[in-house]
């Protein structure tokens, strides 16, 4: 493989498919995907998915742009959408790995500018002998249980749980994270408005002129900024987006395709579906019958 060539997944690392449920979550033993190629993951990023790495057990190098960390104790990394990272693995490793949609986790907590600024940041946090530890290890194990239980209520409790580690992640003192990428606060400030313009007018025809202008500020100086925190343009940030509300339209088995054209604003039922096919592999249809609903 060519050396400047990036690895970008949708899914987990060497995958474009990811099972979510109910589009929120997805968790897996962290380890196996190691085991699986020489214990050597190459840096790759993921295109939607904050991912969150419990490590319990083992040693291994962190891997993050040039950077190498030694984690050799019990240890939270956080890894937001579209950053590199990848793992060199000293030994067995046990843990979780947890995937979260971005889109919809900062719907979960739109309200809490702070904690969506806080999900752009590569964090290593050791879990220290502390209650404010101690709480969020139990956090993540009751996420993790309740993943693997098929009980009533399942999704509720879910958006509970993970709402309350990241909450918790939040929390913890500021000393004991070590942040390795370094995205400027007001980058953070500029991107989040402009993923809340997105959001606000729901139309997929404004373009990135208007959006820019709305902000105050040129399209190039926006380009800069989404590069910058997201490593995207603002085209594929906005693409992104209404993707996403596509798919989650599309879970609802009361809307025709038609209507959820007309809900994200698009006049071309076929240009909608060639725009779907092209970021998801899938037409709505076939997506609609990977989820196995029936219409």
């Amino acid at each position: 493989m060519n050396r400047n060539e990036k690895n970008i997944y949708k899914g987990l690392y060497g995958s474009n498919e990811i099972e979510f449920t109910k589009g929120l979550i997805n968790i897996n033993p962290f380890g196996i995907i190691g085991k699986q190629h020489q214990n050597n993951v190459l840096q790759h990023s993921h295109n939607h998915l904050l991912q969150v790495f419990l490590i319990q057990e083992g040693s291994t190098h962190f891997l993050f742009n040039a950077q190498k960390e030694l984690i050799n104790q019990p240890t939270i990394i956080t890894v937001p959408k579209n950053t590199e990272h990848g793992f060199e693995h000293l030994s067995d490793v046990n843990g979780w790995i947890i995937s979260l949609s971005d889109t919809v986790l900062e719907r979960m907590i739109h309200r809490e500018a702070e904690l969506i600024d806080s999900l752009y940041d590569v964090q290593i946090i050791p879990i220290q002998n502390d209650s404010l530890s101690e709480e969020l290890e139990k956090t993540i194990y009751k996420c993790v249980l309740e993943y693997k239980m098929e009980q009533p209520g399942r999704l509720l409790m879910l958006e509970y749980l993970v709402g309350q580690f990241i909450v918790q992640l939040y929390r913890l003192p500021q000393n004991q994270n070590q942040k390795l990428n370094k995205v400027d606060h007001s980058s953070k400030i500029y991107f989040r408005k402009f993923t809340q313009a997105v959001k606000e007018s729901a139309n997929y025809k404004k373009t990135i002129d208007e959006y820019a202008d709305d902000l105050g500020i040129t399209p190039g100086h926006l380009n800069k900024i989404c590069q910058t925190v997201a490593s995207q343009s603002p085209k594929e940030v906005l693409m992104n987006y209404f993707i996403t509300e596509a798919q989650l339209l599309l879970t609802d088995v009361s809307l025709t395709i038609s209507e959820v054209c007309y809900r994200l604003n698009f006049d071309d039922k076929s240009y909608f579906t060639r725009v779907f096919k092209k970021k998801t592999g899938k037409t709505p249809v076939e997506f609609r019958k990977s989820l196995g609903i029936k219409f």
